[in-house]
């Protein structure tokens, strides 16, 4: 039964919600009583859960941590995972990112590809399955995560009280189906300073999130410290590089360096200004190895490579592609030094190794090592039950074959426990914009709808029981 066309009629209502949600901030804060993630996050999940209930769907709010909205069939569940959460907006926009404002077939605001239309084109997909088909035989949720950005514990909380789906998927990557996700760390290095040594180097700071290419890095020095060889230097490359601002200001010197910002996934996405902090001073001569160890080896051990080379860690699969480093965060004064990274590894290589070897390497430099996150890869065969309904589903609205296809990202499907893949929102190969974590993050209208007529199939299909 074809029925993905039906949610068509809803396109109007869809770019109306998409575009108030947008409007909402829903980036991660400090926790206040009853929102675990912050205000901002919570409206947002409050807004979806309205309007869920006001098309006249049950409704479930999961201590402010997730939420769904349900059609109610059999004991067994079909899931859709989104999430409402972004990154922050970071710097660089045309327009304020929370405005949703379109421009022809585009809307632009942060979170409009990742994760908010795909969330909104869920919950419609839904009511225009219900207008077709009358009762589901499985029972359907729309889940609303509000921490995938910053480590998916929300997902915890939500399956500690709440039964896993039979079958699920989540719109947060591209077609056709994503079977296999690379292995995901995040990694913190430490180094305790001399606070007596006298260095230049005041203060550095840059980076918002492990899964960002950071945009932006802030560095102070102590005028009184600097030579004036290093002076030229500074100002010559700062000039030469056209991303860099120098300021003097009460006898110190702040260097100010913006980048570009991208997915953490696959780092040369964007451009590091951490990176381009680090070459800058070390170019001025300041980047001493006995003075600043831990700034000094992510200059020399990473640099501006993607693929952990120099570190030692290098790896690839021809099927699911290469390891890649992402300097996502730095944070240094004259007492401490520290930066985050975020390593994103193939499937088929060993995560515990690759972290026993990361911890001896930078042992012997003597500088502490330890570990955020680790989620390990994911890997469903072409032959389970799920990949052939949402292969079903794909074929029927694009009229073209599946394909299985392997990310650096990290969706919810890891936390489905081997019952669900990532599935859309994207089509690859249609550059509209800039996509996810970008400056002017955009969404294509009329893609939007494309991917809304293959979940409706998808959720029918799921739905479904006797043909697995």
């Amino acid at each position: 039964m074809r029925v993905g066309q039906a949610v068509l009629k809803y396109e109007t209502d869809i770019i109306r919600e998409l575009s108030a949600l947008i409007r909402i901030r829903s980036v991660k804060e400090p926790a206040q009583p009853g929102m675990p993630y912050g205000p901002g996050v919570a409206r947002a999940l409050d807004y979806m859960l309205q309007l869920g209930e006001a098309l006249g769907f049950n409704i479930c709010n999961a201590d402010g941590y997730a939420g769904h909205i349900e059609w109610s069939g059999g004991e067994e569940i079909a899931a859709v995972l989104v999430h409402l959460d972004t990154v922050p907006e970071g710097d660089g926009w045309s327009s304020n990112p929370f405005t949703a404002e379109i421009r022809g077939d585009l809307l632009i605001g942060r979170g409009a590809s990742d994760n908010k239309g795909p969330a909104v084109a869920a919950v419609y997909a839904l009511a225009a399955l219900r207008d077709a088909i009358g009762r589901p035989e499985r029972t359907i949720r729309i889940i609303f995560g509000t921490d995938e950005e910053s480590g998916m514990t929300d997902m915890d909380y939500y399956f500690s009280k709440h039964p896993l789906p039979l079958y699920g998927f989540t719109p947060d990557a591209s077609y056709p189906i994503i079977h296999a996700e690379k292995g995901f760390l995040v990694n913190t290095l430490y180094e305790k300073r001399d606070a007596a040594c006298r260095t230049p180097i005041l203060s550095i700071s840059g980076g918002e999130a492990p899964n960002m290419v950071p945009d932006y890095c802030e560095t102070i020095l102590d005028g009184g410290l600097l030579s004036a060889e290093a002076i030229t230097i500074l100002k010559e490359h700062a000039k030469a590089l056209d991303r860099a601002e120098l300021d003097w200001r009460d006898g110190c010197l702040k260097l100010k360096i913006r980048g570009k910002s991208g997915h953490g996934s696959y780092p040369p996405s964007g451009i590091n200004a951490i990176v381009l902090t680090l070459q800058l001073l070390n170019k001025a001569g300041l980047l001493h190895p006995q003075q600043h160890k831990l700034l000094y080896d992510l200059h020399k051990s990473i640099g501006s490579e993607a693929f952990g080379q120099s570190l030692g860690i290098a790896c690839e699969d021809p099927k699911h592609g290469k390891l890649t480093v992402n300097l996502a965060a730095i944070r240094a004064d004259r007492e401490q030094a520290s930066a985050v990274l975020n390593i994103r590894y193939p499937v088929t290589k060993n995560g515990e190794q690759l972290l026993k070897q990361l911890e001896a390497r930078f042992a012997k430099i003597g500088i502490e090592f330890w570990t955020e996150q680790h989620m390990e890869p994911l890997y469903i065969s072409e032959d389970q039950p799920l990949i052939k309904k949402l292969g079903r589903a794909y074929e029927l609205v694009m009229k073209e074959q599946v394909k299985l296809l392997s990310i650096g990202g990290g969706t919810y499907a890891r936390k489905l426990q081997n019952r669900g893949v990532a599935f859309g929102a994207g089509f690859p190969g249609r550059n509209h914009g800039p996509g996810a974590h970008q400056p002017d993050e955009c969404i294509s209208i009329s893609d939007l709808m494309l991917h809304a007529q293959i979940c409706t199939q998808a959720l029918y299909e799921l739905q479904k029981k006797g043909d697995e």
